[in-house]
């Protein structure tokens, strides 16, 4: 007798807890990744009462921090509260590549393999810290599952959005997924609905900052700096580097995901996700820099292809058995990797203890994790609180800051404290190095090592 499928809300719970179980080693870590540490800041700020911008600097748009103070509100300004939020981030992102594949293939088998596949492949390519790229996928997977499962359009403009709002290469993929819609709704004013949803999320913004008088802030950080940011030439050395390393990690997806190309003259049901992958791989080449993280944006169309190739198959326990084995294992092994990497001894916890057991009158973390100032309870003395925007090469050019004249004005202050990494950078192909003897002149005349840790010094004033 054949067994009844799970219900939709035990696919949930179960993709849920197998996120939760393999992500437990990680829930109390510090900090996994510089980016998540900003975000972070910028959240516990909004909840104290400052808008996004007004007190810290990021060029990101305004949905990640509505993601990481929503969190924060239900489980303190703590770290598990972005950890939890990768959690929650991830195990709906597993349910909704699910949801597609099942509609893509009509096969239950092939959907749970799609879905197994993202909440594994999620724990490597930076996919255990609290990226933008994940949280974006999240509505974007949302935003295609709404499509094939007949939903308005005013909720698929709405989805796709909010993907745009949490990070603006989800442009690249909102097309494709528009199409769809006006594929399956074959009318023109169907369309409409998508538009008008579409520019709810922008406009809620646009709103929420002219209130407060600080348009102009906005779109200086929020767009202009984005616009200064794509006019970085390419880096064929990260480019090089990147695809080395996606081959070795998720190899096998990638395979799956570029054969639908040509299957897609043959078989109708591969014609949109190869559409969705060259959409989502134009939003990762887009910023040109190649960062591990940005390929998270097309892990889930990876892993719904993944499922397609599976549901051609015959079904034969032996072959399905060795294609699952075949195509998991390198991503399995990329994320033991992952997970063993990110078990390292937590410093930064050490260091943010250590500081909040002395309860400094001041703090700069000039170029170490800024996390520490939350762990220490202090107040970044800087709007620029990630160390690349001020001793970075290209960064303080897309935030429009003198780094060398903000941080003469911080040191002039003379923090009680000052953190670093040790030894100091020296590669001026990497780092400001007019900078960095800005800082060793400050130390020199006004400090002492306070506390040395594995790569991290923390000096305080004489």
């Amino acid at each position: 007798m054949k067994r009844a499928p799970l219900p939709a809300a035990a696919v949930a719970l179960l993709l849920t807890l197998a996120t939760l179980a393999s992500r437990v080693p990680v829930l109390g870590r510090s900090v996994l990744d510089w980016d998540e540490s900003l975000y972070f800041l910028m959240a516990r700020a909004w909840l104290e009462g400052h808008l996004p911008y007004t007190t810290i600097w990021d060029n990101k748009p305004v949905g990640i921090y509505v993601i990481f103070a929503a969190f924060q509100a239900v489980f303190g300004s703590q770290v598990v509260a972005m950890r939890l939020a990768s959690v929650a981030c991830v195990s709906l992102l597993g349910f909704s590549v699910f949801k597609i594949t099942e509609h893509l293939t009509r096969d239950r088998a092939a959907a749970w393999l799609a879905g197994d596949a993202l909440v594994l492949c999620a724990l490597s390519n930076d996919g255990l810290s609290a990226n933008t790229e994940l949280f974006m996928a999240v509505f974007t997977a949302l935003a295609v599952w709404a499509v094939l499962a007949g939903r308005p359009g005013w909720l698929l403009g709405v989805l796709l959005g909010a993907a745009f709002m949490v990070k603006y290469v989800a442009v690249f993929e909102a097309p494709v997924v528009f199409l769809l819609f006006m594929l399956r709704q074959r009318r023109v004013g169907a369309g409409v609905g998508v538009i008008l949803g579409a520019a709810l999320p922008l406009l809620a913004v646009v709103a929420l900052y002219a209130a407060a008088g600080k348009l102009g802030l906005w779109w200086d950080c929020s767009v202009a700096s984005n616009l200064r940011r794509v006019d970085v030439p390419l880096s064929t050395g990260a480019l090089d580097y990147a695809l080395h390393i996606e081959l070795w990690r998720w190899g096998p997806l990638y395979l799956a995901g570029f054969a639908l190309l040509p299957l897609a003259f043959w078989r109708r049901e591969a014609v949109f996700p190869a559409a969705w992958l060259l959409g989502g791989l134009a939003g990762v080449a887009v910023a040109k820099s190649f960062y591990d993280h940005y390929f998270l944006q097309v892990l889930p169309v990876l892993c719904v292809s993944l499922g397609l190739w599976f549901s051609l198959l015959p079904r034969g326990r032996v072959v399905r058995a060795g294609f699952v084995a075949a195509t998991l294992a390198l991503p399995a092994w990329a994320a033991k990797i992952a997970l063993h990497d990110a078990m390292v001894p937590d410093v930064t916890a050490q260091v943010g203890a250590d500081l909040a057991a002395q309860h400094p009158a001041s703090l700069y973390v000039f170029d170490s994790q800024p996390i520490l100032y939350a762990l220490s309870g202090q107040t970044p003395p800087t709007r620029y609180v990630l160390p690349s925007e001020l001793v970075g090469l290209s960064l303080p050019r897309v935030a429009g800051v003198d780094a060398m004249a903000q941080v003469a004005r911080i040191l002039a202050g003379k923090p009680q404290f000052i953190v670093c990494r040790a030894p100091v950078p020296t590669n001026p192909a990497v780092v400001n190095l007019a900078v960095y003897a800005q800082l060793q002149q400050a130390l020199a005349a006004h400090y002492a090592l306070w506390r040395s840790y594995p790569g991290v010094a923390v000096y305080k004033i004489r």
